[in-house]
């Protein structure tokens, strides 16, 4: 069904399913983004590099501590970061990493010593360093994971810091459209469905897409003030085109 066929408690209900399954797909894109770099960006750093956007992020809250939502950001980012890790804490992630991790190493440094790829020992050697190679990965996976849950929930906390902002953006747009709309209509305006259906769909891409494309961000060095600053003014925009083209009698 369409938003106008909802009622509020069902496009309410959209919203936060809609906004659920866009953070559970960031989360998971924001994985292979990682382990795809790791592979071919940022080889040399490895799992430290999604642990350096964590780090990043917590550096961007330090710098604005407060918000008319929550008094304290740092804490409440701090105590966010520590509950999210609670489940991998359980599952042992960190530490079946650092075992595989030495294990490898391990494997590596006997593969490399031994004398002679033949016979029994070299077959058992390499069987064993790829083992301990397919543990590696999948602890990899897992930090990574850890990682970028960690970076995934401090950004959508900070939009979450940020929405007086957007809101604000809102009513502006929204202000601006109607008295468009208002002297559009006294004024025998054109009207034109076109342009309401395609400043509607900015209007969502840019609330949606914008808070999706935030999340996945795969690099560091992207300032949060900026996406506050686009995706606002970009809102803006779009809603008061949406109204100020909407059909002038009801």
């Amino acid at each position: 069904a369409s938003a106008s066929d909802q009622g509020p408690v069902g496009f309410v209900f959209a919203m936060v399913l809609g906004a659920l399954f866009t953070t559970v797909f960031s989360w998971l894109l924001s994985i292979g983004i990682e382990l795809a770099g790791m592979q071919f960006l940022w080889k040399e750093r490895g799992v430290l590099h999604s642990r350096d956007l964590v780090r990043e992020d917590l550096g961007y809250i330090t710098d604005a501590p407060h918000s008319l939502i929550v008094p304290d950001t740092v804490s409440f980012a701090h105590d966010l970061i520590a509950t999210v890790a609670i489940p991998f804490e359980r599952l042992g992630v960190m530490g079946f990493y650092e075992r595989t991790h030495a294990a490898a190493l391990a494997a590596q440094t006997t593969s490399t010593a031994s004398v002679g790829p033949g016979g029994k020992a070299g077959v058992a050697s390499a069987l064993k360093r790829t083992a301990a190679q397919s543990n590696l990965m999948l602890a990899t996976v897992g930090v990574v994971a850890l990682y970028t849950a960690q970076d995934t929930a401090l950004r959508l906390a900070i939009v979450v810091f940020a929405m007086p902002a957007f809101v604000l953006a809102c009513l502006l747009g929204a202000v601006d459209g109607l008295m468009r709309r208002d002297l559009r209509k006294w004024g025998g305006g054109r009207e034109s469905s076109f342009i309401y259906h395609h400043a509607k769909a900015t209007t969502y891409l840019a609330l949606g897409g914008g808070f999706g494309l935030y999340l996945a961000w795969p690099t560091g060095g992207f300032n949060p003030a900026y996406m506050v600053l686009v995706f606002t003014a970009l809102v803006a925009w779009s809603l008061s085109l949406t109204l100020s083209s909407f059909k002038k009698y009801l």
